[in-house]
């Protein structure tokens, strides 16, 4: 993918008015992201597999998108079962005015949307799964199996308590899987981190594309994150979402089924290598372990 390079990005974004520019579209991210985390039925439905959840495309667009009586219209007609009209060239509905900056403007790209959402326990404090997220070097390490690369490119707004609450920072990551049969995904996005009244923390990512706009754009982040709240004195209930825009026209036919049912890129799948990051933590840092027999042997410390 052509895209300019990392150290351009880091001069753009230390300009005044792109900071601002970058602020507000966090914020409406986090936002976005909140009410995704806690809305249900009919926004969020279950696709089958593997009871993984995904977005009603409509339901989203009335939600969070900005529409005129003529995609009203057409939604109704598409949920009556009338005759519809599809979303192409020769489709005169108005997409692109008002649409706020958080949502990716509908536009006539070849870029499929991928959507997921998974709720999970997880075995670590709130505090440290969010440090292990903005930490660029511990969230690469820990989720070695789909993030390539990631470079920290600068930060926004710092800390102002001591804890990662209100540090907005922005990132240039590669995702992948490992054959070069599913292309890597590739995107500059700003992440921003909040603690919210009751104690919930919020991690958000969402692509810069509409602030500095690139010809070719193969892969964005729609607001995607985690909302994560204390439960108990070890662990926390952790909700990630999933929302992206692709370009799978390169995709192997081959692959096309592990990236549709989410076994590559999913909510699901973030969940599952963090589960894995805390068991590996909880027998690494065991003093004993069972043999065959049942015995306990001292282990040493690593």
């Amino acid at each position: 993918m052509n895209r300019a390079s990392d150290l351009l990005m880091a001069v753009s974004i230390g300009a005044g008015l792109n900071k601002n520019k970058i602020i507000e579209q966090a914020v409406e991210a986090m936002e976005e992201l909140f009410k995704l985390a806690i809305m249900g039925e009919p926004l969020w439905q279950h696709n089958g597999n593997g009871g993984m959840e995904t977005l009603n495309g409509f339901q989203y667009l009335r939600e969070f998108g900005s529409f005129d009586a003529t995609m009203e219209q057409i939604m109704r007609m598409v949920e009556v079962g009338e005759p519809q009209c599809f979303l192409s060239s020769d489709c005169n509905c108005n997409f692109d005015q008002d649409v706020p900056s958080s949502f990716s403007k509908l536009n006539f790209e070849p870029l499929n949307i991928e959507t997921s959402r998974e709720t999970a326990f997880v075995e670590m404090n709130p505090m440290n799964i969010v440090q292990l997220l903005m930490d660029t070097k511990q969230w690469a390490t820990t989720f070695y199996s789909i993030v390539s690369r990631t470079t920290l490119l600068g930060v926004i707004l710092e800390n102002v308590d001591g804890s990662y609450n209100g540090v907005l920072q922005v990132m240039s990551t590669e995702f992948y899987q490992r054959t070069p049969l599913i292309p890597a995904r590739q995107c500059y996005f700003a992440r921003y981190c909040k603690k919210h009244t009751n104690g919930t923390w919020g991690v958000v990512d969402v692509s810069l594309e509409n602030l500095f706009p690139y010809p070719q754009v193969q892969f964005r982040r729609r607001p995607s994150g985690c909302v994560i709240q204390e439960v108990g004195n070890r662990g926390s209930k952790v909700t990630w979402i999933e929302h992206v825009e692709v370009d799978n026209r390169s995709l192997h036919p081959l692959f096309r089924p592990i990236v549709s049912s989410g076994f590559a890129f999913s909510a699901k799948r973030w969940i599952a290598t963090i589960n894995r990051h805390c068991q590996w933590l909880t027998t690494s840092t065991a003093r004993t372990a069972p043999t065959t027999d049942g015995v306990l042997i001292p282990q040493e410390g690593r």
